[in-house]
């Protein structure tokens, strides 16, 4: 297993749940999962994506087992905030898909997968400037499709 991809893993896993005592542990789920595969006799060519799969997987069985057993009390209820905070959201990822290719695929790798404009530009053999450029191009697009003056 290679320690390079336990900053991605640990991110995702932050990102998945409520506490960093949880995602430790869903991280931890993760790489006991690759191990034991690897240690069954599987070759996992690529075990960045094999594990963030496994942490997703984790901590949607632990969101089921969290969420069977949570009652809903009073001050859970939903409030208008969440709503907007929801429809914004969608509205976001509507215009997201009306945008070119190139500007969606760039802005989706950079926020689903976490992965750094450095990366991006080794992957793509580019200079960073030149994906950092796309990306605040991407961005303003993304921006004026939403009708947003002020950067996010």
């Amino acid at each position: 297993m290679d320690v390079t991809h336990l900053p991605r893993l640990r991110a995702r896993a932050r990102r998945l749940c409520r506490s960093q005592a949880d995602a430790e542990d869903l991280c931890h789920d993760a790489c006991l999962a690759l191990l034991e595969r690897e240690a069954n006799g599987a070759q996992i060519e690529r075990p960045l994506p094999y594990m963030m799969t496994a942490l997703r997987h984790a901590a949607h069985a632990q969101f089921r087992t969290a969420s069977q057993q949570d009652t809903l009390e009073e001050d859970d209820h939903p409030t208008s905030d969440d709503a907007s905070l929801a429809c914004f959201c969608a509205e976001v990822l509507a215009h997201l898909d009306t945008l070119p290719q190139m500007d969606r695929a760039l802005l989706r790798r950079v926020a689903y997968e976490e992965i750094t404009p450095s990366e991006l530009a080794e992957e793509l053999d580019i200079p960073v400037g030149t994906v950092m450029s796309r990306l605040a191009r991407a961005r303003a697009r993304l921006r004026d499709a939403l009708g947003i003056t002020s950067a996010f």
